[in-house]
């Protein structure tokens, strides 16, 4: 177990191997509805070092024009997370994890959030409104890393695929 493992409230975190490689389930038990809060107030970068899955795809999404507000990252290719957007959107949280609220850790001033501008000079393509999709790169973990996130959740019933 990693030191992250064993951080209060984080205590069952359990590595893919332990799931037989059932992807699904390793996502639902570490990032599922049941541990809500656990990855709160943490630098994003700490959900980057336990995430055993390789990130395909990226969207971000920026509100009033200021705002990095919310991170989405997928497990499969954004071809496939377009087409499935238009044929069975409801079937993309089944591959995803999704972060609320990333903070500038070293601030304690909750109302600063990350701005557009510093992040934009790493990631051109993000737009001052609304969300992008791009395909997922390893240097995007030093951009946005040191943020707070309030949450990375996994959101999939398996309800829903029927």
């Amino acid at each position: 177990m990693t030191a992250i493992a064993r951080k209060p409230g984080y205590a069952d975190y359990k590595s893919l191997s332990a799931f037989s490689g059932d992807t699904v389930a390793y996502l639902d038990h570490n990032w599922g509805y049941q541990t809500m809060a656990v990855n709160f107030d943490e630098p994003l970068q700490e959900f980057f070092d336990r995430f055993e899955l390789p990130i395909r795809s990226v969207e971000f999404t920026c509100v009033n024009g200021y705002v990095l507000a919310s991170v989405r990252f997928y497990i499969i290719p954004c071809d496939l997370v377009a087409k499935m957007e238009k044929e069975r959107a409801g079937l993309l949280d089944k591959y995803s994890l999704f972060s609320m609220f990333v903070f500038p850790w070293e601030v304690e001033n909750r109302e600063d959030l990350p701005d557009y501008e510093t992040i934009h000079r790493s990631i051109p393509e993000l737009k001052e409104r609304g969300s992008v999709l791009l395909p997922w790169k390893e240097e995007y973990k030093e951009v946005i890393g040191r943020y707070l996130v309030q949450n990375v959740q996994f959101n999939w019933d398996e309800s829903w695929e029927k």
